[in-house]
Formats: C-alpha cells, sequence, structure tokens
C-alpha cells in the first residue's frame, strides 16, 4: 500500500506540474483568460490564464489509475483494505459535470441562478444515487439525506468562493484533504486514501504556478469539482460518525475540516445581507481582501490563512479519538480563534 500511495503521489504530482504548464501555454492562444476587472473580486493587475482544473482532474484521474494498477500487483495484500463504499460513479459524473460547467462559466460567465441550480442537481443526484447521508442521521432519511445534500451544496460553493486570492483555494484543500487522508488510513482504507494522496499531490503540482503571484488559475472548472469531493469526502470517511469514535462530537469533523472556507462564505453573506446587496453578486469582503486592508501583503495573508486553517483543521485528528472533554475543548478553541480573526478584521476593516 505504501508503494502505491508513493507512485500515486510521484504520478499526481509530476502530471500536474507539466499539464498546468502545457494549459498556461495554450489558454492565451484559446483566449482562456480571466482578465483584471471582469468581476468586482479580481485583483490581479493583468490578464491570468485559466485551465488549471483541467489539467489538474486529468492528472489526478492518471494518479489513482496508476494506483490502482500498483495494488493489482498485490490483491492479497491490499484486497482486505479496499473498503466497499458503494456505488462511486455518482462522485466521479458529478465531478465530471461540476468541471464542464465550471469551464463554461469561466468562458462565458453563467447567471448566477441557473449555475447553482445545476450544482444542486449535481449535489442531489449524487446523494440519491451514491447513498450519501449523514450516518448518525439514518433513522430519520429526509434529515440524512436532506442535510447531506444541503451540505454538499454549501461546500462545493464554499470553497469555490475561497478561489479569489493566489493560492487560497487550492492550499486551505491541501490542508482539508490531509486531515481526510490522515482518516482513511486511521480505518485502513487503501481506496480513500488513494484518492486523497493522489489529489494531494495534484494540488501541489498546481500550487508551484499558483503560488503568489500566480501564473495560472484553476477557475471554477477547478473548485467546483474540487470542494464537491472534499464535501463528498466528509461525508464517506469512516472518520466521524459517533458510534466509531465514542463522541458525539464527532459529527463537528467536517466543520473543522472545512473551517476557513466556511467562515469566509458566512461572514460574505451576512456582509452583503447587512448592506442590502445580492448574495450571489461578487465583492471584495473576502478574507484575503479584509486581511489587505489590514496592511498584509498576499504572501503574508496566505500564510496567515492557511496557518489559520491547520489550527482549525487539525483539531479534527482529536475529535477522532478524544473523549467528550477534549473534543469541547477543541471545538471551544476554534470558536476563540475564528472570534479573534473577527475582532482584528472588524477592527480597521470597513469594506466596499
Amino acid at each position: 500500500m505504501l508503494w502505491a500511495l508513493l507512485l500515486t503521489a510521484l504520478a499526481g504530482g509530476i502530471l500536474a506540474l507539466v499539464l498546468t504548464r502545457l494549459a498556461m501555454h495554450l489558454a492565451p492562444r484559446l483566449a482562456f483568460l480571466d482578465r483584471p476587472g471582469s468581476e468586482a473580486h479580481k485583483q490581479q493587475a493583468r490578464p491570468v490564464p485559466y485551465g488549471g482544473g483541467p489539467a489538474m482532474a486529468i492528472a489526478l484521474a492518471v494518479a489513482v489509475a496508476v494506483g490502482l494498477w500498483v495494488f493489482e500487483l498485490r490483491p492479497k495484500v491490499i484486497e482486505p483494505l479496499m473498503i466497499d463504499h458503494g456505488a462511486m460513479w455518482p462522485v466521479w459524473l458529478g465531478a465530471v459535470i461540476l468541471l464542464v460547467l465550471g469551464a463554461i462559466d469561466d468562458r462565458h460567465a453563467l447567471r448566477a441562478l441557473p449555475k447553482l441550480a445545476i450544482q444542486s442537481a449535481v449535489c442531489a443526484s449524487a446523494v440519491f444515487y451514491g447513498d450519501l447521508a449523514i450516518d448518525s442521521l439514518r433513522p430519520w432519511p429526509v434529515l440524512a439525506y436532506g442535510l447531506a445534500w444541503a451540505w454538499l451544496v454549501v461546500v462545493s460553493n464554499a470553497y469555490n468562493l475561497l478561489d479569489h486570492a493566489d493560492g487560497l483555494a487550492a492550499g486551505c484543500a491541501v490542508i482539508s484533504i490531509v486531515v481526510l487522508l490522515s482518516g482513511s488510513l486511521w480505518a485502513g482504507d487503501a481506496t480513500l486514501s488513494l484518492l486523497w494522496m493522489g489529489l494531494i499531490a495534484v494540488l501541489i503540482g498546481y500550487l508551484w504556478w499558483n503560488r503568489p503571484p500566480a501564473r495560472v488559475y484553476m477557475g471554477d472548472a477547478g473548485s467546483l469539482p474540487l470542494g464537491f469531493l472534499i464535501g463528498v469526502g466528509t461525508l464517506s470517511v469512516t472518520f466521524w460518525p459517533a458510534g466509531i469514535s465514542g463522541s458525539p462530537l464527532a459529527l463537528a469533523t467536517p466543520f473543522l475540516i472545512t473551517a476557513i472556507p466556511l467562515f469566509d462564505t458566512a461572514v460574505v453573506v451576512v456582509k452583503r445581507l447587512r448592506r442590502h446587496r445580492p448574495i450571489m453578486q461578487g465583492d471584495r469582503n473576502h478574507i484575503s481582501h479584509r486581511l489587505s486592508r489590514l496592511g498584509l501583503t498576499p504572501r503574508t495573508s496566505l500564510a496567515t490563512v492557511l496557518a489559520l486553517h491547520t489550527a482549525l483543521a487539525v483539531g479534527a485528528l482529536q475529535l477522532r479519538t478524544g473523549d467528550a472533554l477534549a473534543g469541547g475543548l477543541v471545538l471551544l478553541q476554534a470558536a476563540a480563534v475564528l472570534g479573534a480573526v473577527m475582532l482584528l478584521e472588524t477592527s480597521r476593516d470597513h469594506g466596499t
């Protein structure tokens, strides 16, 4: 299993590095560019190529195929670790549809409501056909599946909204997925460990070109399926159900794993509502914008957000192994961290 994971990571990282560079070369010729001022939240001063999303998708598919091929070489060792997660095709198909939807939106901006409707339909199909539900609520199917659907829609859009600054969405996604990988390894789940290892490597390869100042963007073609997969991961990994951890507080694990994307989305929505602005209309009130108004440079802002997300997400590991008291302290600490961030931001941030 170790060799499979290492080769998956190697293939994913190298392919993402090369394919993203190829996308950077092709995008200007195809006029597939993110131009300054095209939306209110844009910060770059020059056109930046799109194409990171499709490049990462191809790299991930090949990397997972390499890992599965290595698994086949040692079936007696690996097969006992291949946990059956049921039908996975709705997840893969949903990710592909979101990639195509995002690519169309990157090229020709779509209206917000039709775009959200398609996302909602994709998430509903994945929940229904993939049997994705909140485990502890399965005795109440409407609640278990309804909340799972809402969770997928929210998380998919949260990572999409977080992709407003160089390296931010991909960097936070790496941290989230490292926690998901830890849960898969603890559960002895070779299938999902392979996926998460490959995705981490792919994101790191992409980040080489996306770190500040970014030379390429993943666009909605990357951020939508990325958030979707992370959302599915928090529903499907045998990591947080109360029956496994021994503590009902383990149900808060998904919120810690996705803490910064959810926090940023919540703050932006509240600000728009308070100022009587449309929720779906972009602005410059995301976390990187707020930190820049405090005087932080793009690189310092990125490092600050990643440090915060790490501090919050790793708390999920304690919920997996700790008792109720330890879990309560983790959640109290997370609330204190986010509260401190809000106090610092609002002390000088009047928004736009």
